[in-house]
């Protein structure tokens, strides 16, 4: 079976793409350890992916420091870039993302054509958004429709009692 490189979070999005990414390939989970990645977070991450059996790469990036509002500058370069990386080193066929409607309305980062021309710095490897045309609504019930266990899922900026009711787009999957 193929290989693809999977951006997982830890927050709904990733969690659903992590499961379609299953169905297609054999996924390569890849998760980001930012400045103030909150610990609810990180533990929604490790759950989903012991639960999927999934290969997992951690990669420190200290220097990206989300603001308030969840967004870093230039943050899905350089995700995108360093999953290239590990596609291209592991031989996988292609990087598979959870971005979705709602986060390409909020950030120019997370638009379709963005990842077009990020996808020309890799060789031959594609990347996937199956999800583009959805909305963080329509995400959620594929979840449930998949039977993803979005009660793992971690999708908000801030540690807390729980995950946040309502969070602004995440941009990063």
């Amino acid at each position: 079976m193929r290989k693809a490189v999977v951006l997982v979070s830890g927050g709904i999005d990733s969690a659903v793409a992590l499961d379609w990414a299953r169905e297609r390939y054999r996924p390569i989970a890849v998760s980001f350890e930012v400045a103030g990645r909150p610990r609810g977070e990180r533990k929604a991450c490790a759950a989903l992916l012991k639960r999927a059996k999934a290969e997992h790469v951690t990669v420190p990036v200290p220097f990206l420091r989300p603001r308030a509002s969840g967004y870093a500058p230039a943050r899905n370069l350089v995700y995108h870039s360093i999953a290239l990386a590990i596609a291209e080193d592991r031989g996988a066929a292609a990087v598979v993302a959870g971005h979705n409607a709602s986060d390409a309305a909020a950030f120019a980062d997370a638009r379709p054509a963005y990842f077009r021309k990020v996808e020309r710095l890799g060789k031959g490897i594609r990347i996937l958004l199956p999800f583009a045309r959805m909305t963080d609504a329509q995400v959620i019930v594929e979840g449930m429709r998949r039977g993803v266990p979005l009660g793992l899922t971690w999708s908000c900026y801030r540690d807390g009692g729980g995950p946040a009711a309502v969070a602004a787009p995440a941009g990063d999957g």
